[in-house]
């Protein structure tokens, strides 16, 4: 879930893999700790505080993407919501089935756009997608930044996208929430603020770009897209949009 499709799908991202033992933050802007994408971090300090994988299983619930740092994304993206899956329900920290859908400014309709989410072999909290049908060629790596819940124990996540240089999708930082709303307040500013002071020029630039997504209501009280057939996952129902 542009500048090129692949920010449509980039929601994400994410890792399955468990801390151990279980591990549940504390809620609101104490809460916060926030890290660097792995891929960043060839020498010293990553993490404002301790910074822990969320347990598996973790991932799979009903997200919307309320913030974003790709201005193009903001105003296009009407009601993105992201319903992953295990692709084995046997296997909760396995493939994930990537799901996301969404509508455009001036249409009711629910466009959907799929493709499959690997956790890094390595990395705790880090995914390597790959699209399917017409976005086969769209593939990012997403990485885990933050993850909590806000003062009213609602969870959310931030994650940061690598560049697609298949289709030129710059990098990017979205914000997840379980509510269309989001965290409060305070509890974005401070995981924001948390991002910037880890100093790294990339994602200081991206955390201070931040715009809310479009979530007006016209998905209340219509079902949620949470399954993909054979058909959808062609992507073809995205050629109106990309062409």
């Amino acid at each position: 879930m542009l500048s090129s499709w692949t920010t449509l799908v980039a929601l994400t991202l994410t890792s399955l893999t468990s801390a151990t033992p279980p591990y549940k933050p504390k809620c609101g802007p104490d809460g916060v700790s926030v890290r660097l994408p792995p891929a960043f971090t060839s020498d010293g300090p990553t993490t404002t505080t301790r910074w822990i994988a969320p347990k598996t299983g973790w991932i799979f619930k009903p997200w919307y993407q309320v913030w974003t740092s790709n201005a193009q994304v903001g105003p296009f993206l009407r009601n993105f919501q992201w319903d992953p899956t295990p692709m084995d329900p046997g296997d909760l920290g396995g493939a994930i089935n990537d799901l996301s859908s969404f509508q455009i400014p001036g249409s009711d309709k629910i466009y959907t756009s799929y493709g499959v989410a690997y956790p890094h072999p390595h990395w705790p909290g880090v995914l390597d997608y790959v699209g399917t049908g017409l976005l086969e060629n769209a593939t990012s790596q997403y990485s885990w930044l933050a993850w909590g819940c806000d003062l009213d124990g609602n969870s959310y996540y931030v994650s940061y996208s690598s560049p697609a240089e298949a289709s030129g999708t710059p990098a990017g930082i979205d914000l997840m929430s379980v509510t269309d709303i989001g965290p409060e307040q305070a509890t974005v500013d401070k995981v924001f603020d948390e991002l910037k002071k880890l100093g790294n020029e990339e994602i200081t630039r991206l955390a201070s770009a931040m715009i809310r997504n479009i979530q007006d209501g016209a998905r209340d009280g219509l079902p949620r897209v949470t399954t993909c057939d054979a058909e959808c996952k062609t992507n073809n129902d995205l050629v109106d949009i990309i062409g």
